[in-house]
């Protein structure tokens, strides 16, 4: 008999709905939704999509904001069988470029679904559509940009996706999502409090830290999932003094690597919190994982998960991934074996712990040399003047690349010259020569995705 937890089912919304009643499922500041509303909004959407006509295998555009209407529509059509898209009100001008390569049937807008019926099915994108079909499974299409500005849609099995996140009974802890429902991240987060009966915290509309902290003590809450770049906005802001985070209990990191001294920094901050790595991508979902302290265990007992380091490149194989490219993204990078070139460079100790160091991606060539910029980031933000930095490529005549550094800096001297040199100074030991910045930037911030990652865009 197999240990594995009982997977999560779109049937369980209605089953859940009844048997939790009137359980707190969602906190904002208007007051308390329930298991028994949530159940009730869903069987609303679902009972518009029947009505209107949408049929399963239809792809359906749904609101992607941090909403407990959000799920209830990702949820009611996901049950007629249909393509669920979820995309926030920000992004609306993408639905432009999904239209070259799939077929948009319907739009859910202002608590009402309307026909669309516009776009055009590539050769490719029909034929990863019409695998749901035949398997008369509902689908997931996840848009996804990285931190890199290039547009991919990743087509998922919603059945397998979700079944893969296990039911648990527990502490209803509280959870305060930063992610929106439109990223693996955020969507990943609600779909596994709803497995473990958490109650959800709705964000705030602005991800500052101190509004985000005024969240955290009004409702006390307990979790909270975030990016490493979000976490040091926090320390930086000092909210963390000027509110009583005390409730908090665990925070999940990931989506981007934790520069060690950052993490060292968060540990002091906040004692009473147990900091915990976890990682994913848009293309496999949330993997099985452990936090060692040096890096991520990988859960090899998991069914159908395995993982391989290749080229210093990890390869995992999971049931959960997606299907392929609807458009954007490198088809190869699905093996016909089932394997995933997740892109991510990664390194194995002797205790069988993983590093991400990074993007391939994101490296730098200097002269041949290779750099990662999230490596000289984490010598650089152990400068007790350096608040953040973001490092990245600049064309060079001779060298083909430098690297550059954007820094914000908390010491006195404001001249760039002057604080190169500084940097230089501290770094020279630390980072070898093709590493060092050879332009340093003084900024007032450094710019994030609307993911709350750190932005590794050349563009922006």
């Amino acid at each position: 008999m197999s240990n594995k937890p009982i997977g999560f089912k779109l049937e369980n919304i209605a089953l859940f709905s009844r048997q939790r009643g009137e359980a707190e499922l969602w906190l904002d500041d208007s007051g308390v939704l329930t298991w028994a509303d949530f159940g009730s909004a869903v069987e609303a959407a679902r009972a518009q999509c029947l009505a209107q006509g949408v049929r399963a295998g239809d792809i359906v555009v749904v609101p992607g904001e941090a909403k407990l209407d959000s799920l209830a529509w990702l949820f009611g059509a996901a049950e007629v069988g249909a393509v669920v898209a979820p995309l926030r009100l920000q992004r609306e001008k993408e639905i432009q470029t999904w239209q070259q390569h799939v077929v948009i049937g319907w739009r859910v807008q202002e608590g009402q679904i309307i026909k669309a019926g516009e776009g055009t099915a590539s050769t490719e994108a029909a034929g990863l559509l019409e695998l749901l079909r035949a398997a008369n499974h509902p689908g997931l299409i996840l848009a996804t940009g990285g931190t890199t500005g290039t547009a991919k849609l990743v087509l998922h099995d919603f059945a397998t996706l979700l079944g893969n996140i296990p039911i648990k009974q527990g502490r209803a802890w509280r959870t305060l999502p930063l992610m929106r429902f439109d990223h693996i991240g955020g969507l990943d987060i609600a779909w596994r409090a709803l497995a473990g009966a958490q109650v959800l915290v709705a964000p705030p509309a602005e991800l500052t830290p101190e509004a985000v902290a005024a969240t955290v003590v009004r409702h006390r809450v307990e979790v909270l999932p975030a990016t490493p770049s979000f976490l040091n906005l926090l320390l930086m802001s000092d909210a963390h003094r000027t509110h009583d985070l005390s409730s908090l209990r665990v925070v999940p990191y990931g989506a981007e690597p934790m520069p060690t001294g950052l993490l060292q920094r968060l540990r002091v901050a906040m004692p009473q919190v147990n900091f915990v790595q976890r990682f994913g991508t848009s293309e496999t979902g949330a993997l099985p994982v452990s936090d060692s302290g040096a890096g991520l265990i990988l859960v090899t007992k998991s069914a159908g998960f395995e993982w391989k380091i290749i080229d210093d490149e990890l390869w995992v194989h999971s049931p959960a991934r997606g299907l392929g490219y609807l458009a954007g993204g490198d088809t190869e990078r699905f093996t016909s074996t089932g394997w995933f070139r997740t892109g991510d460079l990664a390194e194995q100790f002797p205790d069988g712990s993983v590093k991400i160091h990074g993007r391939r991606a994101e490296l730098i060539n200097v002269g041949g040399e290779k750099v990662l910029p999230s490596a000289v980031e984490s010598v650089l933000l152990s400068h007790p003047l350096i608040a953040d930095c973001r490092v990245m490529p600049l064309p060079n005549a001779v060298l083909g690349q430098v690297v550059a550094a954007e820094i914000v800096w908390r010491g006195e001297e404001r001249d760039p010259v002057t604080v190169k040199r500084l940097v230089h100074e501290f770094a020279v030991s630390l980072l070898p020569k093709c590493h060092l910045p050879a332009v340093v930037r003084l900024v007032a911030a450094i710019e994030t995705t609307r993911n709350l990652k750190k932005n590794r865009s050349t563009n922006s």
